[in-house]
């Protein structure tokens, strides 16, 4: 009978009843290669036989395939040009070709200097002809959804601006801009019409407040007028005038008291005021 004394218990695994093993030392596969082969350094990543094998089976799958080795950074002009030759770049850059021109949005024109730089770069670049054509219809796509979508920027901010313009005038809305265009065709050159509505600042508030002003002016300052011409209020001036008639003592008299021979035209003044002053709204004015 054996001395060695068992512990533990197989059933809850902490038995030391089995013999206790030293695990084998890993084998040096490259011990039995030739000295020379063991030190080549292709052969410093593999571990052992199985990675070698399947490293050996990768390459045989290559064997045959057209590889065509990168230059590196020492490599000569020449050497890069063979290098783009043989990866598809055309003969001279002429030879590039981009099928039908692209249909580009209205007020786009095609740009015969892009596309004649453009071939150019892309064969000192090294581009093949599909890389090449990939990137320029790549661009004229660019071109026309920013254009697409500056476009609607510009129509919603038109819309914007004449939304503003319409508050802010109220009745007198077609009054000043018909004034605004007068000031512009009397003071303006062909090149300040041409701006105005190539970059759609003609419809800036900004503008039009502006050229409607100066509008007045001319407006007023006609000789074939008996008097000063009386313009629509705008909403703001009508809320002005609303004011200054509610600090009118002998007007309020009149506006208020039913009995005054003055009642009706002060009525009518204010209600035709306010109407002026709230023109989306039907506002009553104070009893």
């Amino acid at each position: 009978m054996s001395d060695e004394k068992t512990t533990g218990s197989v059933l809850t695994g902490s038995s030391d009843a089995s013999p206790k093993t030293d695990a084998p030392a890993p084998v040096d596969w490259k011990a039995s290669l030739p000295e020379d082969v063991r030190a080549d350094p292709s052969l410093t990543d593999i571990k052992d036989v199985d990675n070698l094998a399947k490293s050996y089976i990768n390459g045989q799958k290559l064997i045959g395939k057209n590889r065509i080795a990168l230059p590196d950074d020492k490599a000569t002009d020449e050497e890069w040009s063979s290098f783009y030759s043989s990866i598809g770049r055309p003969e001279k850059s002429g030879a590039y070709q981009f099928g039908e021109r692209p249909a580009l949005p209205e007020g786009l024109e095609y740009d015969e200097a892009f596309e004649s730089n453009f071939r150019d770069l892309s064969y000192k670049a090294g581009l093949s002809s599909a890389q090449a054509k990939a990137i320029y219809d790549g661009y004229h796509d660019y071109i026309s959804k920013k254009s697409e979508l500056e476009g609607k920027n510009q129509t919603t901010q038109t819309d914007e601006w004449v939304t503003s313009l319409k508050k802010e005038f109220g009745k007198a809305y077609d009054e000043r801009i018909d004034l605004a265009t007068r000031a512009v065709h009397a003071y303006g050159d062909d090149g300040l019409k041409k701006w105005l509505d190539d970059t759609g600042m003609g419809n800036n508030p900004m503008f039009v407040k502006l050229f409607a002003k100066i509008g007045e002016g001319v407006a007023e300052g006609r000789s074939d007028t008996a008097s000063a011409r009386a313009f629509t209020m705008t909403p703001d001036q009508a809320k002005q005038e609303i004011a200054r008639y509610n600090r009118d003592g002998e007007f309020m008299k009149a506006y208020s008291s039913g009995d005054h021979t003055g009642h009706q035209a002060a009525l009518d003044k204010m209600n035709s005021l306010y109407k002026l002053a709230f023109p989306d709204e039907t506002p009553v004015p104070p009893a």
